[in-house]
């Protein structure tokens, strides 16, 4: 349950991360094409996702369309995959590892101001490395980088929250004490 809280955030840190790169690679072309072309040539050195590229690329003629279905198909997909990996990478390094001790919610949360910072701060990077690909003033695209970063900062606060307190309610209904408690009780052994 507590992965499907966290979900929003990582598809929010997510898009902030592609904003982050769609300006690096506006900004850094002649850089990027090298490093786009690595990964062209490794991507079709795999099995099935090279003869899919190869395929793509053989038909020129054709379109891709996608329409809000299709959007949305891939959202609640992706929402549905996300925390289920998640869970049971969760549960194999616990299995692994031991159980972990979880952070508190001020550890989560300074990491999480930590990582919005690091998407602000690449986006006024991307700016002032080349001014003259934006239009408007820096005041204005500064508000914008200041408002993505917020809205990505926001919801994770929510999500760590609710997820927090998820983990809080599970600790404190599934304690071994009130498990037998429960049973003398209600006679359940």
């Amino acid at each position: 349950m507590r992965w499907t809280q966290l979900n929003p955030m990582l598809m929010v840190c997510c898009v902030g991360l592609v904003i982050l790169l769609a300006l690096s690679f506006v900004n850094f072309q002649e850089q990027t094409f090298s490093v786009l072309e690595t990964i062209m040539q490794w991507l079709m050195q795999l099995p099935i996702v090279g003869d899919r590229i190869a395929q793509q690329l053989a038909d020129e003629g054709s379109e891709i369309h996608v329409n809000t279905g299709d959007f949305k198909s891939f959202v609640l997909r992706a929402w549905s995959i996300t925390p289920l990996g998640f869970m049971l990478a969760s549960m194999s390094l616990s299995a692994l590892f031991g159980p972990f001790k979880p952070w508190t919610l001020k550890r989560k949360l300074l990491l999480a101001g930590f990582g919005v910072m690091l998407i602000l701060a690449g986006l006024v990077f991307n700016y002032y490395a080349n001014t003259q690909n934006f239009n408007g003033g820096a005041s204005g695209w500064m508000l914008n980088f200041s408002l993505i970063s917020l809205a990505v900062f926001l919801v994770s606060t929510y999500c760590l929250s609710v997820s927090h307190i998820l983990l809080y309610l599970s600790d404190t209904i599934l304690t071994d004490d009130t498990v037998e408690n429960a049973n003398t009780k209600y006679d359940l052994d």
